[in-house]
């Protein structure tokens, strides 16, 4: 008897012990085993470490605190809890599936239970769901407003250092002016300076405002938008190259006539990005300095002496040399005619009915102008020559006459005799130049003169003295 009652105490002791009852329910092990599983799955939620009751709790008692508690959340739609010694029963409809694995962690902190059995069920997404977007919008508003201020003090940051970049480039030029003699060194250098000036700017308004990675980017020139705008703004860059290029070698200065692939015309101006070309008819020409710098340039005016020929044909009768003689004479009192290189006449070749010869001579492009000596030249030559009976005939031409050339007999006797022809009288001294050649000199100033209104170069600046 004392042994039976002995046996039902300590039995009765062990089911009553909550700690001893957890141990002897494998199931309560395995459902806890099954909601940390999920939790490492899924997003991990946050649940209290442990839900306070009475000491003393009961079924109804646990019941009642977590209906209250699924109630309060609103994340559920018609929650029931029922508790059975020990082990809770969830059921109903949650919003998501976290907040379904939410309610069973939930109860199995609290005191005294079991086990946890949850059977609620997940509610599926709307199909056209907006609700997250419009969360996003409200969050991107609310970080805005809180970076609001920062972004003001980084823009007036930018704009400080715009400033105070440009004065930098500034003071940079004008302090290398006598140190420095090309102009456009000068230019790159203030340009240095200000670059770097206003990229720590830059940088400063970014590490302000929060944006210390895009800062560090910024610094390091890595990234997408560099290799982007290095393959668009490759031509300017590469025209600026050129163009510090022709500052050092100076292939050519202001004022000098040159030709650059087929184009030909003086120097205007040399900017940065292009070289400005005046033509000999007064039209403007604008290159990029990287054609100009990478293509053939012949500069007419870079030595001062310059060569013209022209051809003449005087008759098979006439006595060559003497027609050299005239025409050495011509060139030798020119005044245009430079005497060192001296000029030659040579016979060229031999046409069908002319000989022709080939006159060469020098003279200074610098003062004079190469169409207006040439003609001045060709002018007295041919005068010259007329004058010595020298003839220059045209080319040879063959008459056919199909049915013979009648010819009549005259009798010597009835023949009249006409009077000797008077003798030619001298010429007039052909002048230098005529009003119709405009002098000999150069058209460089004319050319420049009439292109001095043109506003898009008079503005820019000349990198080339």
């Amino acid at each position: 008897m004392v042994r039976n009652v002995f046996l039902i105490v300590f039995t009765a002791c062990l089911f009553s012990c909550p700690g001893m009852a957890q141990v002897g329910i494998p199931a309560a092990d395995e459902a806890t085993s099954e909601i940390a599983a999920a939790d490492e799955d899924d997003e991990q939620v946050d649940v209290a470490a442990d839900v306070q009751v009475a000491p003393v709790n009961s079924d109804e008692r646990i019941q009642n605190r977590l209906q209250e508690i699924m109630e309060a959340t609103g994340w559920f739609l018609a929650p029931r809890v029922t508790v059975d010694r020990g082990v809770v029963f969830l059921e109903g409809i949650a919003d998501d599936e976290k907040h379904q694995q939410w309610a069973g962690a939930t109860a199995m902190k609290t005191s005294d239970v079991v086990a946890v059995v949850n059977r609620i069920d997940v509610t599926d997404p709307p199909f056209w769901n907006v609700t997250p977007a419009i969360e996003s919008l409200k969050q991107l508003v609310r970080e805005t407003t809180a970076v609001l201020p920062l972004l003001v003090v980084a823009a007036i940051v930018i704009v400080l250092s715009y400033f105070l970049a440009a004065a930098a480039a500034r003071l940079t030029r004008w302090t290398t002016e006598n140190r420095i003699e090309n102009k456009l060194l000068r230019q790159v250098a203030g340009n240095f300076v200000g670059v770097i000036l206003f990229i720590i700017g830059v940088y400063i308004a970014l590490r302000v405002s929060g944006l210390t990675r895009l800062a560090v980017t910024l610094l390091g020139g890595t990234g997408l938008v560099g290799l982007a705008l290095g393959f668009a703004f490759r031509d300017i860059a590469e025209n600026y190259l050129a163009s510090i290029l022709m500052s050092l070698n100076r292939p050519f200065r202001v004022g000098d006539l040159i030709e650059v692939e087929g184009a030909k015309g003086f120097v205007r101006t040399v900017t940065t990005r292009g070289t400005v070309l005046n033509t000999l008819e007064g039209n403007q020409i604008q290159m990029p300095n990287s054609t100009v710098y990478k293509g053939k340039i012949v500069n007419y005016t870079a030595t001062p002496l310059s060569r013209l020929d022209f051809a003449v044909g005087i008759g098979f009768d006439d006595s060559i040399i003497e027609a050299q003689q005239i025409i050495m004479t011509v060139l030798g009192e020119h005044p245009a005619v430079v005497t060192d290189p001296p000029p030659i006449v040579i016979v060229d070749s031999l046409g069908s009915a002319t000989v022709n010869l080939n006159v060469l001579y020098w003279f200074d492009q610098t003062k004079h102008s190469p169409l207006k000596v040439g003609s001045s030249v060709i002018r007295q030559v041919k005068q010259q020559l007329t004058d010595a009976k020298i003839t220059m005939p045209d080319e040879a031409r063959e008459l056919v006459f199909p049915k013979g050339v009648p010819v009549q007999m005259i009798d010597p006797s009835h023949q009249s005799v006409t009077p000797d022809e008077p003798s030619p009288e001298p010429s007039t001294p052909q002048p230098t130049s005529t009003n119709g050649e405009g002098g000999l000199k150069t058209e460089q100033s004319e050319i420049m003169r009439a292109t001095d209104n043109d506003e898009t170069v008079n503005d820019k600046a000349n990198l080339i003295a």
